[in-house]
């Protein structure tokens, strides 16, 4: 039951994209804020992946959120039992990784700002305050806006054709040689948050208040967030 891409396409389809479509497996002193640098950076090469637990729970949702619309109780109760034990279970996995929803980095897109993914209402220090989040899916992203560039827009068509062949290496290659910036651009959840309105909506569920656990599960569903956090880097020849 792993997630589809096609929600995380439209989700970042203001931006060109390209997706894989495979997991890929307060600091006062100078020295600290080094090091904490040091330590973000090397988190962030190392998060190229997102969590299948994550991923799984997340698509539960949904898939309970359908069952309730459709009047099959029984399957909403067993769809929301999946998904808050994916989401206990994705907290305690390695890809979790934490940072200030402020320090969120997502992708580029045409006439919108990046902002606008930001809460209505959220303070600054909600903003700046230091969420675990579990990735729950992951792609390819174009950095930046090639509206206009004809090269790299046939650049990106090329590369879209070695992809759709299973050729990811040489697609990265076509990018990287006309210029064109690539990153990973991960869909996380805040996992803490995500776990309290999984297991409140499962309550109300159980409780026979279908209605009230599915609104639960889409507020759930709107804290999702993206997080472009680098460039790919040259491909393996």
């Amino acid at each position: 039951m792993a997630r589809s891409s096609g929600s995380f396409l439209a989700a970042l389809c203001a931006t060109t994209m390209l997706t894989t479509g495979v997991a890929w497996a307060a600091n006062a002193a100078p020295a600290k804020e080094a090091n904490a640098t040091s330590q973000q950076a090397t988190a962030d090469k190392d998060l190229a992946k997102f969590s299948a637990d994550g991923a799984n729970a997340f698509e539960a949702i949904a898939l309970t959120r359908r069952a309730i619309f459709d009047g099959r109780t029984d399957d909403a109760k067993k769809f929301v039992a999946v998904a808050e034990a994916g989401f206990n279970k994705a907290k305690t996995d390695n890809t979790v990784y934490t940072k200030a929803e402020a320090d969120l980095k997502p992708p580029p897109t045409k006439g919108a700002a990046a902002s606008a993914a930001v809460p209505s209402g959220a303070t600054d220090a909600q903003m700046k305050a230091r969420v675990a989040w579990v990735p729950i899916d992951e792609s390819i992203s174009i950095a930046e806006d090639i509206t206009g560039n004809t090269a790299k827009t046939a650049a990106v068509g090329d590369a879209n054709k070695s992809l759709q062949s299973g050729d990811h290496d040489a697609a990265v290659k076509k990018l990287k040689v006309a210029d064109i910036e690539v990153a990973i651009v991960l869909a996380v959840m805040p996992i803490d948050t995500t776990i309290d309105k999984v297991h409140q909506a499962a309550q109300l569920i159980e409780g026979g208040k279908y209605y009230e656990g599915g609104q639960e599960l889409r507020l759930a569903q709107a804290n999702e967030r993206f997080d472009m956090i680098g460039d790919l880097g040259a491909p393996k020849e």
